[in-house]
């Protein structure tokens, strides 16, 4: 996570991208539906999208929106997304893929 999002007292965003080995689609998208509901009730949330495709099967998009970067460093550090990453590893082709946004307006 680069130092600036982890310095960040302002609301930080960051897109991802993820797509699953071939056979593996439908256990990455369970995978991800389950991990919703949790990370949603994290303190500093603000908001926490996926979205797929029918063209792409087994693409998804995240895009995540956080208080402040020590919210979403707390998040990648909590117990069940450790267990989660450690879920999807064999699932994912490839890395995850994450751009960090920052916004116009705030």
């Amino acid at each position: 996570m680069p130092a600036d999002v982890l310095a960040s007292s302002t609301p930080v965003a960051v897109y991802g991208f993820a797509r699953a080995k071939a056979g593996k689609e439908q256990e990455l998208e369970d995978a991800i539906r389950a991990i919703i509901p949790t990370v949603r009730a994290e303190r500093g949330y603000e908001q926490y999208s996926v979205h797929t495709t029918k063209e792409q099967p087994g693409a998804f998009a995240f895009y995540e929106r956080w208080s402040t970067g020590p919210d979403i460093a707390r998040h990648v550090q909590q117990p069940h997304m450790q267990s989660y990453f450690g879920k999807i590893a064999d699932l994912v082709e490839g890395e995850l893929e994450a751009e960090w946004l920052w916004p116009l307006d705030d």
